[in-house]
């Protein structure tokens, strides 16, 4: 793999964590207001889309990282 392709793909993942994150919390309350969902299991899946949220940040900071590490590279064979 060419480091311009790794790079894309990196750039691809990337988006998909960042896209990601809204839809962990986005519409969260207007969703749980509209199900029938007891308010403790409420309370645990918000708790656990927070997480997912959160850990996805730092994903994307990750790969931010290593993009900037590919392309600072002299290396062009992955």
């Amino acid at each position: 793999m060419t480091k311009d392709e790794l790079i894309e793909k990196l750039r691809q993942l990337h988006n998909e964590e960042e896209l990601a994150i809204p839809i962990y919390t986005k519409h969260l309350e207007s969703t749980f207001f509209l199900s029938r969902i007891k308010p403790h299991a409420q309370k645990d899946i918000k708790e656990m889309l927070l997480t997912l949220a959160m850990e996805s940040e730092v994903h994307a900071r990750m790969f931010e990282a290593v993009i900037k590490k590919v392309q600072e590279s002299e290396r062009d064979v992955y």
